[in-house]
């Protein structure tokens, strides 16, 4: 139908040849293909295009909608799944052998897959994946929220006061307690943040018990060197940092050698340990989901209540195993790589080529696991909602958010990631499939309530940095700090 609306002639990307529309062949249903000739064929007012694909390529593993990831158990831990792609649809693996993936079929355990899409179908689902939501009001709603994060960001009046929270320091590093919603460091609008009061209080030389600054533990000895240097830069006192909305434990430097050696470890991730605590909406229950992973004839809801603990205390955990790339439909922000989010992004980086931009490149995927496990079950202003402990094994930007979006249960109050956010919905996949994989995955009207909730209220996001432990760079002795989150 697509077609029959377009002009018979094409013109082709190269502007020297044209295409008549008999020439064009839909042999393969999940993809327009230009036949004999190798071209690229742009509808800018529809938003489609044809990208070429050279004789003999084998699309057969690609299909545009129904991507799922599996779930299984481990008989070794109560309780405990793993959620990831087979190695068919792991991107991470197909980049280094395409040819892996050839003439192999989908298969989940989640669910089984439908019969498959008519070409009118594959475009309505990857265009329209929040089925529920009418566009017009998606893009509403994202603009309303980068309007409100800008205001948030410049009339927010930080103060060493109200926001400077110090758990220790010493002549090498300061730990702090970073509150949410204000910025970790200075972004391009060069807002007051977190930094700034550091630097004021603990940089450039300066003493803190001029300005009666308290701390929660004390310097020591043995941790602290005597060595003098010049005092750094402002921003060379950062060593790793956390989103606005996130709050939590943040180190700094004051040394030039704790500076590198923490730099060294952040970005190896030698040494350096963290968990995070959230509050996601819904009740994600691990024993459902193992359900489903057994296709067991049962697979209702196994009956959590609020402040539910178990008989056995174990509420169980897993393991979080899906790529992540950036989203090429809502940069900067990223999504959960699949084989047709790959396709895509291939498309929109070959237009914007034709278009003039020479030096862009599509990134490619990266692994990304973060392990959870289940606190307790509770209830939020009448909502449903799960405490979890969160640990980041990769540290990809958007990690945390992106994979419990992506398992159906978004962090509260994420305003990217969660309900009408900036970014792609469910971490990249459409609701209908959302609900086919996740058995507990919280619903629309659900996040909807929430969402609701939060802007009343006037909460921030549920993701706290609680324990964060390190190497001290000066005497090499790990040390481990704590901060209770405020939720």
């Amino acid at each position: 139908q697509l077609l029959m609306n377009m002009t018979p002639t094409f013109h082709c990307a190269n502007y020297r040849h044209r295409l008549a529309l008999s020439h064009l062949s839909l042999a393969t249903p999940r993809y327009f293909r230009l036949s004999p000739s190798d071209a690229t064929i742009h509808k800018r007012r529809n938003f489609f295009s044809l990208i070429d694909m050279p004789d003999g390529t084998d699309t057969s593993h690609v299909n545009m909608s129904e991507t799922r990831y599996q779930i299984t158990t481990d008989d070794n831990k109560h309780r405990w799944i793993r959620i990831s792609f087979s190695d068919v649809d792991d991107t991470t693996s197909a980049v280094n052998n395409p040819k892996k993936k050839k003439g192999v079929k989908h298969q989940s355990n989640a669910t089984t897959p439908s019969e498959e899409p008519t070409t009118q179908q594959t475009v309505a689902s990857t265009t329209n994946t929040f089925s529920f939501v009418p566009e017009s009001v998606l893009q509403y709603e994202r603009s309303l929220r980068k309007v409100k994060a800008a205001d948030r960001a410049s009339k927010t009046k930080v103060t060493i006061h109200d926001h400077l929270q110090t758990i220790y320091f010493d002549k090498d590093i300061v730990v702090t307690n970073k509150p949410s919603g204000i910025l970790c460091v200075p972004g391009v609008n060069h807002y007051r943040s977190l930094l700034d009061l550091v630097y004021e209080v603990y940089g450039g030389g300066a003493n803190p018990n001029d300005k009666g600054i308290s701390t929660t533990q004390q310097t020591t000895d043995e941790s602290a060197t005597t060595t003098l240097e010049e005092p750094l830069q402002k921003d060379s006192m950062i060593a790793h940092r956390l989103d606005m909305d996130t709050s939590g434990i943040v180190v700094f430097a004051r040394t030039r050698l704790a500076m590198s050696k923490l730099h060294k470890s952040f970005r190896e991730r030698t040494g350096t340990r963290k968990r995070y605590e959230a509050l996601l909406v819904g009740w994600l229950d691990t024993a459902t989901w193992a359900s489903s992973a057994n296709n067991s004839s049962n697979n209702n809801y196994l009956g959590c209540n609020a402040g539910d603990t178990t008989a056995d205390t174990d509420l169980g955990g897993g393991e979080i195993n899906l790529p992540l790339q950036r989203d090429h439909k809502h940069p900067p922000f990223m999504r959960v790589s699949t084989p047709e989010s790959e396709v895509e992004a291939a498309m929109a980086v070959r237009d914007l080529n034709h278009a003039g931009w020479k030096k862009l490149v599509a990134k490619r995927p990266k692994p990304s696991t973060t392990q959870f496990r289940i606190l307790a079950h509770e209830v939020w202003m009448d909502h449903p909602i799960t405490r979890v402990e969160l640990t980041p094994i990769t540290g990809r930007t958007h990690q945390l958010r992106v994979h419990c979006a992506a398992i159906g249960h978004p962090i509260l109050g994420d305003p990217a990631y969660g309900w009408c956010g900036e970014a792609h919905p469910n971490g990249g996949f459409c609701e209908e499939v959302m609900r086919q994989m996740s058995p507990t995955c919280a619903g629309m009207e659900l996040q909807r309530d929430v969402e609701e909730s939060v802007q009343a209220s006037g909460r921030t996001m549920c993701l706290h940095a609680r324990r964060l432990g390190f190497h001290h760079p000066a005497t090499d002795k790990y040390v481990e700090f704590e901060a209770l989150p405020s939720f």
